[in-house]
């Protein structure tokens, strides 16, 4: 599978900053302000692809969902934080706290790669790289997620899970590229 891997610039530090400093850090949440910071960063990056390739959406930004996809219907943007390129074998994940309202018909998983040895006090811009790893449906979903509990641990990476999630593995997804293909041509026709 062909990531879409996009070198960060100071354009979309700057954007995320800005967006960060107008959110509250939402009750219950695992990494505070940097939790914010990770998902706009994520969701920054995601529109500037599907801008540069010509697919039309509006940016609703409620909880339920992201974006609209013209023609398509709601995506959510999961962004993820991780210290190496991801692999076919690592996992997208939806927390079930999102998942339970959330009314979409896809959703768009981001990868951040951080260098891990970066400052705390300037983590965000540790992030390098942005790895659109993919695009999931309802179909998708359903059929190949699975529900880890907060406390257990997976013991095929070793990941504990802070709250209830849904994961995928990342083989299962559509690849960004080809989505975004499929949303372009039902905006044309």
């Amino acid at each position: 599978m062909a990531y879409v891997s996009i070198a960060l610039k100071e354009h979309h530090y700057l954007r995320a900053e800005e967006a960060v400093s107008k959110m509250p850090i939402y009750k219950g949440s695992y990494r505070g302000e940097q939790a914010n910071y990770i998902g706009v960063l994520g969701e920054i990056v995601f529109m500037e692809y599907l801008d540069e390739q010509g697919v039309a959406y509006t940016d609703d930004f409620t909880t339920t969902h992201d974006i609209t996809i013209v023609g398509s219907g709601r995506l959510d943007i999961k962004t993820k934080d991780r210290t190496v390129i991801p692999k076919l074998s690592y996992d997208a994940s939806i927390p079930m706290y999102n998942h339970e309202h959330q009314n979409v018909a896809y959703w768009g998983f981001v990868s951040l790669q951080r260098n891990r040895d970066y400052p705390a006090e300037r983590f965000a811009r540790g992030y390098g790289h942005a790895h659109l790893i993919g695009v999931a449906n309802r179909h998708i979903v359903e059929n190949n997620g699975k529900i880890w509990k907060a406390g257990e641990t997976d013991t095929s990476n070793g990941t504990k899970f802070w709250t209830d999630c849904l994961n995928l593995p990342i083989f299962v997804l559509k690849p960004t590229a080809d989505a975004t293909a499929i949303w372009k041509s039902r905006q044309t026709n």
